[in-house]
């Protein structure tokens, strides 16, 4: 009699366990989906692109290890790699928010120094093209500087509309193409210069 008991207890407890093991870890599957979709926002897509991909395609690797393990005999379904893959998903859902949150304030830190010096850059490129050799043979490269100081002046405002805009991504893109110009038309009237008064 106690053996009878002992071996239904045994095949109860190995049917219980084998259930367990052949059962898809719905609620990770759940709760790993949404803290992806919960990280696909505008900032992370801008800041942290790349993190946000890793936790989408370990997410899909889970999802297809899942679905791999479905197809088989429930006796041999193991959704031990398959949940591993969905904690890892969650991990860098999370590290994705936290990085685009970093990013963002980098970006806005960046820009903003940026443009706190860009003024000056552009004020300096303005008095650099006044003094600029004139003449048959320079001119149309001043034209082709004043348009580049049009340019710069637009980005700068630009540049400071996205700031306004918490665009800080934007805004550091264009501060920096506005500052690369204003120092590059300083730079070729000093090379001009320094041209003309090597031949005197």
């Amino acid at each position: 009699m106690k053996k009878s008991f002992l071996a239904i207890s045994l095949i109860v407890g190995c049917s219980l366990f084998l259930a367990a093991c052949a059962s898809a870890p719905t609620a990770e599957i759940t709760a790993t989906k949404a803290a992806v979709a919960t990280a696909q926002t505008d900032d992370v897509r801008t800041y942290a692109p790349d993190s946000l991909k890793a936790a989408e395609d370990e997410l899909n690797k889970a999802l297809a290890e899942v679905q791999t393990q479905d197809g088989k005999f429930f006796v041999s379904r193991d959704y031990k790699q398959a949940s591993a893959g969905l904690k890892s998903a969650k991990d860098l859902a999370e590290k994705a928010a936290s990085d685009a949150q970093a990013n963002k304030a980098k970006a806005k830190s960046d820009a903003e120094a940026v443009l706190a010096a860009l003024p000056q850059s552009i004020e300096e490129a303005k008095k650099a093209l006044a003094k600029a050799p004139k003449g048959k043979d320079t001119r149309a490269d001043i034209e082709a500087m004043q348009n580049d100081l049009k340019v710069a002046e637009e980005a700068l405002t630009e540049a400071n509309t996205a700031m306004s805009n918490g665009q800080y991504k934007d805004a550091l893109t264009k501060a920096e193409s506005a500052k690369e110009k204003a120092s590059a038309i300083t730079e070729q009237v000093q090379k001009a210069l320094e041209k003309v008064r090597g031949r005197r």
